[in-house]
């Protein structure tokens, strides 16, 4: 493991993840011991120092006592439970935006997963919004829709926004949704192939 690689792992020192989340702004001493390395003037005074810190985080980790978790891995946590009630996972996303130089975070105010979904993120590194979200089927359940994605989430319609029926050649055609957040933790959806339509939605699954 070098050093280059650390900058991009969240350090989860044997705890579960709601405590993770609380407690993560306190980094792990393992981790601060060999950041402090680069500090050291003397190169060969550095590079033993490294290769000691190393050492140390490489027995924590295979332990379990340390476990080394890549970015990618939280942000896809982050995008799976979006618009669920779960505070620890928006603290979590807003550590990681804490971490980044201010270069990085400029650069990461928006991010594209492998299914060509995108994530928008406000100033405190938490999802803004998704976009792209491809859409399974639509349901309509007491004159209201009913949402349900490909990633499996289920998300129903809570306002009395009038809203045209969704065909089955529009879903097999690649209908998608996206979803931002509103104000007391509510949200917002649109359809693909109603884009000016914008109405209240809470996810249910």
């Amino acid at each position: 493991m070098q050093l280059r690689s650390l900058a991009a792992v969240c350090v989860l020192m044997g705890m579960s993840f709601p405590a993770l989340a609380q407690d993560a702004a306190t980094d792990s001493d393992t981790l601060n011991r060999l950041l402090a390395c680069r500090a050291l003037s003397d190169e060969g005074a550095r590079l033993a120092c490294q290769d000691e810190h190393l050492a140390a985080l490489a027995q924590a980790t295979e332990s379990g006592r340390v476990v080394v978790v890549e970015r990618q891995a939280l942000r896809e946590v982050e995008r799976e439970s979006f618009g669920l009630n779960l505070s620890s996972v928006g603290r979590l996303g807003s550590f990681l935006r804490r971490s980044d130089s201010a270069e990085a975070r400029a650069a990461a105010e928006t991010e594209t997963f492998s299914d060509g979904s995108v994530a928008t993120y406000d100033e405190t590194g938490q999802i803004e919004s998704l976009s792209g979200l491809a859409v399974q089927s639509v349901d309509r359940v007491r004159n209201k829709l009913r949402v349900t994605l490909v990633n499996g989430q289920v998300w129903a319609q809570t306002d009395s926004t009038p809203l045209p029926g969704v065909s089955r050649r529009a879903i097999r055609d690649g209908l998608t949704v996206e979803i931002e957040n509103g104000a007391l933790g509510s949200h917002f959806m649109r359809l693909s192939s109603s884009p000016s339509r914008r109405f209240r939605a809470e996810r249910i699954r």
